[in-house]
């Protein structure tokens, strides 16, 4: 049965905006580097696509490492701020000064110099992303304790994360334009000044106004023991279920957003860069089109049919949209580009930013009635280590098979057949089985809405409102 939240835990307007812009600086953070990599360092130093694919993974498969670490000193954290809010506060200002640095790379410099550079700036980076992120996404799990006003918060941090995959894609080409006197000052420009408003400013401002609900209680519980709660987190079957979920989810979606970018330049525009990244640009903003449009549908789906029967949909759809791609992806196709995130794909990234999330504070409660402690720190950053893990799994395989498929950046739109059949084939057929794969794990999804209700009041009676 459907309870309405009540004022206390009815957020307002204004709070959630303000909370919510984090998702801005979020998803610059995650995608940003990966945004440019390839037409800076690839595309424009003529760095080997393999070797970047390896330059991308490692600072990634780092950083995953980080984050249980990070997650794990922000459960334990007492201080006058709060578990959270001191973290992103710092890491939001940390993770814009290295960002910059990673695009001064000097261009006189060779293939390994050039990719030495970006290896150890991108390691600070997201070094101090995990900073940021970890206590960000354990302060969201923790705002409000009904089932549906979980799902809205993330939905407000959504739609800011939509704006950044609107806007992404236009930073290298705004970049480019005649106003910069070369193309690396142009990228040098346009990058310090994504660090400073959509990186520093946004995760500062989520930061100060962030409300910790279990500051008090945290600081008179026991410490958090780190391997004891990794251990309860894969102990956790909800937490497992989409885990597999979201880590095969990321890895598909990573791959196909790289393919499809050397796709549209070196198959649709025929090795027209410039080209290309126009309709690179379109694509990203046709999914945050999509994306924005499909927030408030998905909170209603949500909060009628339930969550995880909400993902199937959504999953469903995106069968239908990757076959598409075959036909979607080709020279002329022109603006029915956009069809590609109509048919599932744009809802899919929402799905994952909102739901999902909204779906781990419900597994964070689970957590308390078992253990006792509130450890949505380390619960987050198990979930971000694995699903960076499969990011970082996603740059080294797409480096890995364009160079199988017989890729060669030399040879621009003049690619081999086999070459070109072989990306279209895999941009196709791995999201649509990905997606089958993840319909049938949700089937047995153990935590609906009414074992959440069940728990919430089990933990009320025990401890009290919090």
């Amino acid at each position: 049965m459907k309870s309405a939240p009540t004022d206390r835990e009815h957020l307002g307007f204004g709070y959630l905006t303000l909370f919510g812009v984090s998702g801005l600086a979020g998803y610059y953070s995650t995608i940003g580097v990966q945004a440019l990599a390839t037409p800076v360092y690839q595309m424009t130093l003529g760095v080997n696509p393999a070797w970047l694919g390896l330059a991308l993974a490692i600072p990634r498969v780092l950083d995953a490492f980080v984050d249980p670490i990070v997650g794990n000193i922000s459960d334990n954290t007492r201080s006058r701020y709060g578990r959270r809010r001191p973290f992103i506060v710092f890491g939001a200002i940390a993770m814009a000064l290295t960002f910059g640095l990673i695009w001064m790379v000097p261009t006189g410099w060779g293939q390994v110099a050039q990719l030495s550079w970006f290896v150890a700036t991108s390691i600070l980076f997201f070094f101090c992303h995990s900073i940021f992120s970890v206590p960000l996404q354990s302060l969201s799990y923790e705002i409000t304790p009904d089932y549906d006003e979980r799902t809205r918060v993330q939905g407000f941090s959504s739609f800011f994360n939509r704006i950044g995959e609107l806007t992404y894609s236009w930073v290298f080409p705004l970049s480019q334009l005649a106003i910069f006197a070369s193309p690396m000052i142009g990228v040098r420009s346009v990058a310090w000044g994504v660090a400073v408003f959509f990186l520093a400013i946004p995760g500062v401002i989520a930061g100060v106004v962030g409300r910790e609900r279990f500051a008090k209680m945290a600081a008179q519980q026991e410490k958090v023991h780190f391997w004891s709660t990794i251990r309860a987190a894969f102990a956790n079957r909800p937490f497992r279920y989409l885990i597999v979920m979201v880590v095969t989810t990321y890895l598909v979606g990573m791959l196909a957003s790289s393919m499809d970018y050397y796709l549209l330049v070196y198959y649709v525009c025929q090795g027209d860069l410039t080209e290309g990244s126009f309709w690179k640009g379109v694509l990203s903003s046709s999914y945050g089109i999509v994306g924005l449009i499909s927030i408030p549908l998905l909170t209603a789906t949500s909060k009628r049919i339930g969550k995880e029967t909400t993902l199937m949909a959504v999953l469903g759809l995106l069968v239908i949209g990757a076959c598409a791609r075959w036909w979607i992806f080709r020279p002329g196709t022109g603006w029915w580009i956009i069809l590609d995130p109509i048919l599932g794909g744009g809802a899919l990234w929402v799905a994952i930013s909102m739901v999902v999330q909204s779906m781990f504070a419900d597994i964070c409660d689970e957590d308390e009635l078992k253990s006792g402690q509130r450890r949505e720190g380390l619960f987050g950053a198990v979930f971000s280590w694995l699903t960076k893990a499969g990011t970082s799994l996603a740059f080294l395989v797409t480096g890995v098979v364009l160079n199988w498929v017989g890729f060669d950046v030399a040879l621009k739109a003049d690619q081999a057949p086999g070459t070109i059949l072989a990306m279209r084939v895999f941009l196709t057929a791995a999201p649509a089985l990905a997606a089958i794969a993840c319909i049938i794990l949700l089937k047995n999804y153990p935590l609906s809405r009414a074992r959440a209700a069940e728990v919430r009041r089990q933990l009320e009676a025990r401890r009290g409102v919090v």
